[in-house]
């Protein structure tokens, strides 16, 4: 496990402590002066951005006047010219924005200068800050950041910024895991779809699988495929058995999606109800151990709305030796890999070798 001690200055424990290997990386690399924003990381200096980044990362990448792409339109605009002149340039934006609540707001609506800005020279690309001001979404917006390492709120700052298996890579390469991992640290829309924002959407597991799927994290494939993926995907049009008109709270669900157990009643920190984060096998912890009983007490809590706590711990449990087998089984290929490196056949392919 050289990578989180070497790189990371973790010592190695043993697979069975209980303990996750590389989490001493928060405090060595990302304990940055209150109030200040993550970036630079450590490694920023090797990673090389192309223009489509500035929409992923906006506010340090499209709203600084330094980078933000230049507007051939000059002036300032209010609610009534933006709509009026976007309905001919980009007309699906403006149906969308007429169907919203912001659009219907009270005593007077949410328009694009709100989060734009009015002047045309200088507009902004709303971020997750822009909707999380004190007026609007605050509340969400506190909650979405109290997550840790393996949550929404360290997606961007804490893979793409600090960890050196993710900048070293060429930009093309990069850009395709970018997109996911500055999506819910940075912008809100990743879930609530621009420019509608409607909660009904966000409330369905499909809005997860944006990113959550692929062969390096697969928990769309494992969820779509389970006895809870299958009551979902066959019931989901039914009002009757799925009504995602209802606020979080309030629902009555004849199965679970992923936002009713992770973003329960509503709540935005992902973490507060998810069992234990090693970060895709990258790192090995006995979720068995006394250290994890709270996650798991606190898991099986979520369960016990359908099924008898019992039920829920047996299931937990063997869902945990799959995971202490699994790791155990990625030691083993770690250290095969390790030593085809030490005698000199790292290269998949070597010319002299069929």
């Amino acid at each position: 496990h050289w990578v989180p001690h070497e790189v990371y200055g973790m010592p190695g424990d043993p697979d069975n402590s209980g303990k996750v290997f590389f989490s001493g990386l928060y405090a060595k690399y990302m304990g940055y002066p209150e109030g200040a924003p993550p970036y630079p990381g450590k490694y920023s200096r090797f990673w090389r951005t192309l223009p489509a980044y500035r929409y992923y990362l906006p506010d340090f990448m499209y709203n600084r006047d330094e980078i933000r792409p230049s507007n051939p339109i000059k002036g300032q605009f209010r609610l009534r010219e933006c709509l009026g002149c976007h309905s001919v340039v980009t007309p699906g934006i403006v149906r969308d924005y007429e169907k919203s609540a912001h659009a219907k707001a009270e005593p007077s609506p949410t328009g694009c200068d709100t989060c734009h800005g009015n002047n045309h020279q200088k507009l902004l690309m709303p971020s997750s800050k822009s909707c999380g001001v004190s007026d609007c979404h605050e509340e969400q917006y506190v909650q979405n950041a109290q997550g840790g390492i393996g949550s929404h709120a360290s997606c961007a700052s804490f893979a793409q910024i600090e960890c050196a298996w993710s900048i070293e890579r060429l930009p093309g390469d990069t850009a395709g895991c970018t997109f996911c991992h500055t999506s819910s640290e940075e912008r809100c829309s990743t879930c609530h779809q621009r420019h509608q924002f409607d909660p009904a959407i966000a409330r369905r597991s499909e809005q997860c699988k944006t990113c959550h799927w692929g062969k390096d994290h697969r928990d769309w494939e494992a969820y779509d495929i389970s006895i809870h993926g299958v009551v979902y995907q066959v019931n989901k049009n039914d009002p009757s058995n799925f009504d995602f008109s209802k606020k979080l709270s309030d629902a009555d669900y004849v199965g679970p999606t992923c936002q009713y157990c992770h973003l329960r009643g509503g709540h935005h920190n992902v973490q507060r109800l998810s069992t234990v984060y090693t970060s895709m096998g990258m790192s090995n912890a006995d979720r068995g151990a006394p250290l994890w009983k709270g996650k798991g007490d606190t898991w099986v809590s979520v369960c016990d709305d359908c099924h008898s706590p019992r039920f829920a711990r047996e299931n937990l449990q063997a869902m945990d030796e799959a995971c202490k087998d699994a790791g155990l089984k990625y030691t083993e290929t770690f250290k095969v890999a390790e030593n085809l490196q030490l005698d000199g056949m790292g290269e998949p392919m070597p010319k002299d070798l069929a």
